[in-house]
């Protein structure tokens, strides 16, 4: 009697590399309300889309997993991944948000924005690390350069991140305008960090599975 093996699961690459791309939409939305100087409760609604088309991908993964005979890898490593991809985009969501919540407008030094354009550099690696770890085996070594590119853009945030509050209390009196804009940088620190997660999960399920 001859048994066949069921194939391999493969549609929780198509799920990551679908969160991958909402991700690096997300980031893209929010430099774009820095560059292109738009109403922000509309850039924060198309965010939130954006947001919501992520968490469904998260969704998912999590009915895909419950279903999979066969998975690529460790069902913990599926999630673990699918998880830290999800809280990315939530972070991105939420440093919009803070913006309209606050009203605080454009910030008049150039951190925060340059912060955002840091994060969309991470994402970019993180979408590329991301389609290459369909082929791991193949793309290893560059799985793992990517990894250390978003590590590196994540020490860069750092460094923005305190530039810019010593900034911030340096020309800022208003306290309540001190409060708002210091949460923001946070938030958006916690984005990179986030950033930085991801690569963690990439690099341990390269090396892992290789």
């Amino acid at each position: 009697m001859v048994f066949k093996l069921k194939p391999q699961d493969t549609r929780f690459f198509d799920y990551f590399e679908e969160s991958a791309e909402a991700i690096c939409e997300g980031a893209d939305l929010l430099n774009r309300y820095f560059t292109e100087k738009g109403d922000p409760e509309a850039m924060l609604e198309r965010i939130n889309q954006v947001e919501d088309q992520g968490d469904q991908i998260y969704l998912d993964v999590m009915n895909q997993i419950n279903n999979s005979f066969i998975t690529p890898f460790d069902r913990e490593d599926i999630l673990w991944l699918a998880q830290e991809l999800n809280r990315v985009l939530d972070h991105i969501q939420g440093t919009m948000e803070k913006m309209v919540i606050y009203k605080v407008g454009r910030p008049k030094e150039i951190y925060v924005p340059t912060m955002v354009s840091v994060l969309v550099k991470a994402t970019e690696e993180i979408r590329q690390a991301v389609q290459w770890l369909r082929n791991n085996r193949s793309n290893n070594a560059q799985i793992i350069e990517a990894c250390e590119r978003i590590r590196a853009y994540e020490r860069e945030g750092d460094d923005l991140y305190r530039a810019g509050i010593a900034r911030l209390f340096e020309q800022t009196d208003d306290v309540v305008e001190i409060i708002k804009w210091k949460e923001i940088y946070e938030h958006l620190e916690a984005t990179l960090d986030n950033c930085e997660a991801v690569s963690n999960v990439l690099k341990e399920i390269a090396v892992k599975y290789v």
